[in-house]
């Protein structure tokens, strides 16, 4: 509250009045004094700023609390959908990789399958045609076998009834002694080069077969085995005691039925000699051992008793 003094004796009054209470004297009216609080309009400003910077504040809490978390978990939501999505674009591109490699390799199976199925037709092709080339002229060796020839087959009785001999019409080789075969040469034959072809007929047993480019002084020769097990083979042979395969397979060509004839042709060029079972392509080989010699048929008693007749030796030469 304002108050004043007064001149004269100091007396302190807060009267409004001009005239000191104690002596009379006439004391100046004191002036407002100013309070040290600010003004209202400042005040309310404050109060404004304040709640403003309250309400900022707030709204700052909120954001961070409340919507910038969401905004946050959704930004997150989206990074984690796009890396989904990208992992399953990589993944869709990995199995569209994995299935187009996979349906390359097949592609590249199926290529190198009918490769191989075109090769095999063009070589059986090609050995079709070389047999129908080397068997198309008039043969220079054709013998019946129903009798002796100017070849001059063998003709012999061998250990157990076994041996060469015209006999039935035919020219019949046996042999009832395991693991002995026994060979009938045309003796007056010689051939390098040729197409050589007999109709065979397995009795009984096991083997028989053609035999060819022969030193029958050296048991040096090539033979062509036909089973009843329905196998074939060409060997070559040392000496009498050794031989070695020059190859060997199944054939369902073979007809195996006991008495049931199989038709046997070799055709020997240089050193390639191809194999043929009812006129049909079995296989080849290349082989420079022998280049010339005999021909002849034979009987082979691997495990049983073995008779074996032929009829209707040809030779081409070529």
């Amino acid at each position: 509250m304002p108050y004043s003094f007064c001149p004269n004796c100091g007396t302190k009054s807060s009267q409004k009045s001009a005239t000191c209470l104690m002596c009379g004297s006439i004391v100046p009216f004191p002036m407002q004094t100013r309070g040290t609080g600010l003004p209202k309009s400042t005040i309310m400003a404050v109060l404004l700023l304040a709640g403003l910077l309250m309400f900022s504040g707030i709204g700052i809490i909120y954001y961070t609390l409340s919507v910038h978390p969401a905004q946050l978990r959704a930004d997150a939501t989206a990074t984690v959908q796009t890396m989904l999505t990208s992992d399953a674009h990589t993944a869709a591109t990995v199995n569209a990789q994995v299935a187009g490699t996979a349906q390359v390799q097949a592609n590249m199976n199926a290529t190198v399958q009918a490769q191989a199925t075109y090769q095999s037709q063009a070589t059986t092709t090609a050995y079709a045609n070389l047999y129908q080339q080397a068997t198309s002229g008039t043969p220079t060796l054709d013998n019946s076998l129903t009798a002796q020839s100017p070849a001059v087959w063998d003709e012999f009785t061998a250990q157990g009834n076994g041996g060469c001999a015209f006999t039935g019409g035919a020219l019949r080789s046996s042999i009832a002694l395991k693991h002995t075969y026994v060979p009938c040469f045309a003796r007056l034959t010689r051939f390098s080069n040729f197409a050589y072809e007999v109709q065979m007929t397995i009795i009984q047993g096991d083997d028989g077969g053609l035999i060819f480019r022969t030193n029958d002084m050296n048991g040096k020769f090539y033979f062509l085995s036909v089973g009843r097990d329905g196998t074939y083979s060409l060997s070559v042979s040392k000496d009498s005691t050794h031989s070695t395969p020059l190859a060997y397979d199944q054939s369902s060509l073979i007809n195996t039925a006991p008495g049931w004839p199989n038709t046997l042709t070799v055709i020997a060029q240089g050193s390639n000699i191809s194999l043929y079972i009812n006129r049909q392509f079995v296989g080849s080989v290349t082989d420079t051992t022998y280049t010339s010699g005999e021909i002849g048929i034979f009987a082979d008693d691997m495990n049983n008793a073995t008779v074996v007749t032929f009829r209707n030796a040809r030779v081409w030469t070529l």
